[in-house]
């Protein structure tokens, strides 16, 4: 984290989850129809990732990827769950949810992909 903290690339990257962190718990909280906890089981998997990866721009990447498959795993369970059928558009609001959010973690992984190639080719460079 040290060396790409400069890069706009890994400082966009950081932006982004911290956003999507932000927004998936303000969403969560506002709805509040009994589902929140998967959410926020994601948020912790992006922090703890986040730490086994040491902030580093590669690690951080194949973190926010991990996190966007488990964000729309979790929207699918959510979805095709007996509890979310009984709701008006339970399921199609469920999968826009995570699809959405899934997005937004896709966009940081590719941000500090961006960074990650960055700092390769600095390393080459030298």
């Amino acid at each position: 984290m040290i060396g790409s903290s400069g890069s706009g690339a890994y400082r966009a990257g950081v932006a982004v989850a911290i956003v999507a962190s932000f927004l998936t718990v303000w969403t969560t909280v506002v709805r509040d129809d009994g589902t929140g906890i998967g959410w926020f089981l994601v948020i912790m998997a992006a922090m703890v990732g986040a730490f086994s990866a040491w902030f580093r721009p590669a690690g951080m990447a194949r973190t926010m990827l991990g996190v966007a498959i488990m964000q729309a795993l979790l929207g699918v369970a959510i979805a095709t769950a007996p509890s979310t059928a009984s709701t008006p558009d339970g399921p199609l609001k469920a999968l826009l949810f995570s699809g959405f959010f899934s997005a937004l973690w896709l966009l940081s992984a590719a941000f500090f992909r961006a960074a990650s190639k960055r700092n390769q080719r600095a390393a080459a460079a030298h």
